[in-house]
């Protein structure tokens, strides 16, 4: 679906016309929905916030990751579903959507998105189970002893955050605490300036699905 069809998906759902959808978002006039409509650009995080804000029942995992239903009625508990680290970054980078989610049902009433784990790092995550997670809106009041997916401009990893030499640093630390045959640490823990952090999200929990039919779209 283009960001033009979810435009007009959303006036329909409405039964507004272009200058009063506008008007309802605080646009001066319909031309930027024309230029979305046409395929001059597409919908900007500045305006998928507007009409999220205007219109709450719409998805913010629809809108802007082309994930799941459009409302929030249409499906509780649907959230984007990335297969990787990889994917995940490039997909919120670049605001595009993923081809998959996942009913997360009522368990994680707070989930946003999900992925699935392709690392060892943490114990407690079995390789291919699905973690659910949660953005940070406030990095000022991260628990420390928590686990976290952490992204950078360098790499997105994920890990349990304890508190760094300073206030300006946050340390990561993997629970697989297996070493090399010199006893050296194969996954050490390390630190990293807090204002190298683009978005974290705390990990809700896991899903560890045990067949292939598990409940995605």
């Amino acid at each position: 679906m283009t960001d033009g069809e979810k435009l007009e998906a959303i006036q329909q759902m409405t039964g507004l016309q272009w200058k009063e959808l506008a008007a309802k978002v605080g646009l001066a006039s319909g031309q930027t929905f024309t230029d979305i409509r046409n395929g001059r650009h597409g919908i900007s995080m500045k305006l998928a916030n507007r009409m999220i804000e205007a219109f709450p029942e719409i998805r913010r995992e629809w809108l802007v990751f082309e994930s799941g239903p459009m409302t929030h009625k249409e499906a509780a508990g649907m959230i984007a579903l990335f297969s990787s680290t990889e994917e995940l970054g490039a997909n919120l980078n670049d605001e595009k959507g993923t081809s998959e989610s996942i009913n997360v049902g009522s368990c994680f009433p707070k989930a946003e998105i999900a992925m699935r784990n392709t690392s060892d790092s943490m114990t407690e995550y079995p390789i291919g189970c699905i973690l659910v997670m949660k953005r940070v809106m406030d990095k000022k009041l991260l628990m420390p002893g928590y686990n976290y997916l952490v992204e950078t401009n360098e790499f997105i990893t994920v890990k349990r955050l304890q508190k760094g030499k300073d206030d300006a640093h946050i340390a990561l630390y993997s629970s697989n605490c297996a070493t090399y045959p010199d006893g050296k640490l194969i996954y050490e823990p390390f630190e990293i300036p807090m204002d190298s952090v683009k978005r974290m999200f705390y990990i809700l929990g896991y899903i560890y699905p045990q067949a292939n039919d598990i409940n995605k779209v």
